[in-house]
């Protein structure tokens, strides 16, 4: 599957081209509200509106939140396949 690579805080991160489809994914496998998921990440609410809908993609601190989060839903790997 196509990645983009992102270059952040000296740190390489890899996303999948699907990223915003897979955050909607893990919301509704997770049965989250956005309002719950930006709560639970510590984010601005805006914040996973624009990876959603304007291609943004997370910082390395809030990809990694993201993922302790679908972790512990037992999704992670929505965002690792």
């Amino acid at each position: 599957m196509p990645r983009q690579r992102i270059h952040h805080s000296r740190a390489t991160q890899d996303y999948p081209d699907d990223f915003s489809r897979r955050l909607v994914r893990f919301k509704e496998a997770a049965d989250l509200s956005w309002a719950e998921l930006y709560r639970r990440l510590g984010v601005d609410p805006e914040t996973p509106r624009r990876w959603r809908d304007k291609g943004v993609l997370p910082t390395g601190k809030h990809l990694t939140a993201l993922l302790a989060l679908a972790d512990s839903f037992g999704l992670g790997h929505l965002f690792r396949e």
